[in-house]
């Protein structure tokens, strides 16, 4: 490979790296909204061609969506998609659970009982940027348990969808007592992991991803619902 061709591919990963962090990590577009090839490119201070390279690459995870003539826009809310991300989900993460119930080491349980000191941490600070850091954690721990690579790279993916999907969406505004109901259904899938109950952790974990559909579904229906003027 050539410096000129090396040099193309380093920077389109780059760009593509940045502009998902863009996405998940820092939340700086909204779910919907129109994305400026030109802003992303005097930002990255690259030119279009890894940008859209980048931009490729994201619509075919699902985060992002090209409109011919009209431009880039992030994937908007859309109650039937996430009703299927989450159906996906429900059987995946499950799954997941019950090899880990088989599988996970003692630095999994370790590490998992970690991230949920650290979320109830965060529920009593009322701090929604360690609550979500502490949640992936979890997640994510309970992937590398399962020691199924296809399963981890799934669920992964869904995360990402879902994530930007609800992008602005105040995920906190149903209130910090949903999130302790969260923080106790992860509670009883590391019970459950941890007691080698497979059967067990996986009606858990699925339980816990059917609570997380009914929360989000709820909020959306009432924020659909307009307001009473004030008597």
């Amino acid at each position: 490979m050539n410096r000129n061709k090396l040099e193309r591919t380093t920077f389109a990963r780059d760009a593509y790296t940045a502009i998902r962090e863009m996405l998940l990590e820092e939340g700086r577009f909204l779910a919907g909204e129109k994305i400026s090839v030109e802003a992303l490119s005097r930002d990255l201070a690259v030119s279009r061609s890894p940008v859209w390279g980048a931009i490729s690459r994201l619509e075919a995870e699902g985060l992002l969506h090209v409109v011919p003539r009209q431009g880039v826009f992030v994937i908007a809310f859309d109650a039937s998609k996430v009703i299927a991300i989450f159906e996906a989900r429900e059987a995946l993460e499950g799954m997941a659970a019950r090899l880990a119930a088989s599988r996970m080491t003692p630095e999994d349980r370790e590490i998992m009982a970690e991230a949920l000191s650290r979320q109830a941490r965060s529920i009593e600070a009322e701090d929604p940027v360690a609550y979500q850091a502490s949640n992936l954690d979890f997640h994510h721990r309970l992937l590398v348990a399962a020691q199924n690579a296809t399963i981890e790279a799934s669920l992964k993916s869904l995360y990402a969808q879902t994530q930007a999907m609800c992008n602005g969406r105040n995920s906190f505004s149903e209130g910090w007592g949903q999130l302790r109901q969260n923080l106790a259904e992860h509670q009883r899938v590391l019970d459950m992991l941890t007691a080698h109950d497979q059967d067990a952790a996986e009606q858990a974990a699925r339980l816990h991803v059917q609570q997380l559909l009914k929360a989000i579904l709820t909020r959306e229906s009432q924020a659909a619902v307009p307001s009473k003027a004030p008597m």
